[in-house]
């Protein structure tokens, strides 16, 4: 009976050791779905940043155009200018701007999914560790009923 005790303990410290194995895995899970969230924000922040530059770089454009168009004999309403405005500043600068938008989002995005994968995976771990622990308590009483016969501990704990 000793031994049967002595198989149980152990097989009852094995299993707490897996479902805290399992807790442990799931907050380390949990912390880098954090990680990557923030992670995500800062992408985003600095693509956003992007298009804030894109903004003056196109303010300083059109402010050359339109100081440069009277050496050059331009008119200010003439075609010609508003042509190099749109043309060369204004829709480069509108894609570069769109373009930036869209990264800030898709970062944003993108952090939110890999956060739910890690957390699912956690999830996951979590689970694993509780149903490595049921098994191993299963397993350790049902080697002890066929281990002991009649003198047994788990017709005691059972019956």
């Amino acid at each position: 009976m000793g031994f049967q005790a002595l198989a149980l303990a152990t097989s009852a410290m094995s299993a707490m050791a897996q479902m805290t194995a399992g807790e442990k895995a799931k907050e380390a899970y949990e912390e880098r779905a954090k990680n990557e969230k923030l992670r995500s924000r800062v992408e985003a922040v600095n693509a956003r940043k992007r298009g804030v530059q894109v903004l003056k770089e196109t303010n300083r454009n059109l402010a050359s155009i339109v100081a440069g168009s009277p050496k050059q004999g331009l008119a200010l309403r003439s075609g010609t200018v508003r042509d190099r405005g749109v043309f060369l500043v204004q829709r480069p600068a509108s894609e570069d701007f769109s373009t930036t938008a869209f990264n800030a989002t898709m970062a944003i995005a993108t952090g939110q999914m890999r956060a739910n994968d890690l957390s699912r995976a956690g999830d996951q771990a979590l689970l694993q560790g509780q149903i490595g622990a049921l098994s191993t308590v299963s397993m350790a009483f049902a080697n002890a009923g066929s281990i002991g016969g009649s003198n047994s501990i788990a017709p005691r704990l059972f019956g």
